[in-house]
């Protein structure tokens, strides 16, 4: 079963918002204060874990605060991964931009270009669609995969991870566009094709690109998958039951399709100091001091162009913070939310082992109290 994923979007609430050897270090103190967030917000929702993070283009904070599993004492620690969902998206834009810069692909692609050998067979309204639509949601592609599409392609899956997406891919090409192209549709599906476009143009399987042109030069540590993938299993997610947090114990095949076959949609699982090295570049990049993509190419990724989406991040000009990127994800199980906020050297991250409505509310309010410094 193909499960659907969960890519909440936060321009509402952004357009809404309007010494000596004795004394403790700016960063101890924040750390402080950043825990004390953390358990407060944990304990007020009845949070299994919770992690914060803020960080600038020369400095990291993180706190953590909670247990790895309900019903077990051991704590989750900061080293822990978190499954992030449609953060990915942002981190698939990032290879497509190394893509672009290397001269593979252009941002004007299009499918019937990347695509020849299934041109003729692909709904007409989608060979023009460009790499460029894709990233901002207006491919015209239908948000998920269903059950009807699991049905229909899973009997023909070999296990092959990329020829499985391929199969997959392929099967939703030929379909009729959930959206007009050219209109902005919020998609998982648009995503995994990008994925598959980086793969053509990188001539590599998705993982493998994005560990040599994503996370080593940034000195990243992440994997595709669950938490619970790993041997042995530390971290579990929740989500709640009856009125409790309960592990959510996805079947093997369920985290196969939502972490792996959409990879490119919503697979990473990253510790928080790992991610707060994508969220510091993407600051240094705004600030014309990365090197790992050109500036024009920072600003190209947080430019909403007419409309409110860049690639991979929410775009909306906040009352006296600049423009503001942000977005959010989970799977049903993970949450995280993070926030740039490029005009105030500024970068929040919040994330829980769990979902739930009140777990997305309460950390939304926590990360926009330290990005955007709203009263409690």
């Amino acid at each position: 079963m193909l499960r659907n994923t969960i890519g909440a979007l936060c321009i509402a609430a952004l357009q809404a918002a309007c010494g000596g050897d004795d004394t403790p270090s700016p960063s101890s103190i924040q750390q402080s204060f950043l825990r004390a967030e953390a358990e407060r917000v944990r304990a007020a929702a009845g949070l299994p874990g919770v992690a914060v993070l803020t960080a600038g283009a020369n400095h990291v904070d993180v706190a953590i605060s909670g247990v790895r599993r309900v019903g077990a004492a051991a704590p989750l620690l900061t080293a822990d991964p978190l499954q992030a969902g449609s953060q990915t998206k942002a981190v698939t834009a990032m290879l497509l931009a190394r893509l672009v810069e290397q001269g593979r692909l252009r941002w004007d692609s299009t499918l019937a270009e990347l695509l020849p050998a299934w041109r003729d067979e692909m709904q007409p309204a989608l060979r023009d669609v460009t790499v460029t639509q894709l990233l901002r949601h207006r491919g015209g592609f239908k948000r998920d995969p269903d059950e009807a599409d699991a049905a229909a392609v899973l009997p023909r899956a070999t296990g092959d991870l990329v020829a499985d997406r391929a199969l997959l891919l392929r099967h939703l090409l030929r379909q009729e566009p959930g959206a007009t192209p050219g209109t902005y549709a919020y998609s998982n599906v648009g995503y995994m094709v990008a994925g598959l476009v980086a793969e053509i143009a990188g001539g590599a399987p998705f993982e493998t690109l994005v560990q040599r042109e994503v996370f080593r030069p940034l000195g990243v540590q992440a994997t595709f998958g669950f938490p619970e993938d790993a041997e042995p299993v530390t971290v579990a997610g929740h989500e709640r039951r009856d009125g409790a947090w309960r592990h959510a114990d996805y079947p093997a095949v369920d985290r196969y399709n939502m972490a792996r076959v959409e990879a490119a949609a919503g697979g990473m699982s990253i510790a928080m100091p790992e991610y707060a090295k994508l969220l510091r570049e993407h600051l240094r990049g705004l600030q014309g001091a990365s090197t790992f993509l050109r500036q024009e190419t920072w600003q190209l990724i947080h430019a909403g162009d007419g409309g409110d989406y860049g690639f991979g991040w929410s775009i909306a000009e906040v009352r006296g913070k600049g423009r503001v990127s942000a977005h959010a994800g989970s799977w049903g199980s993970y949450y995280m939310f993070a926030l740039l906020v490029p005009e105030q050297d500024r970068a929040v991250a919040v994330a829980c082992n769990c979902y739930g409505d009140e777990a997305v509310e309460q950390l939304d309010r926590l990360a926009r109290q330290l990005a955007l410094d709203e009263p409690r």
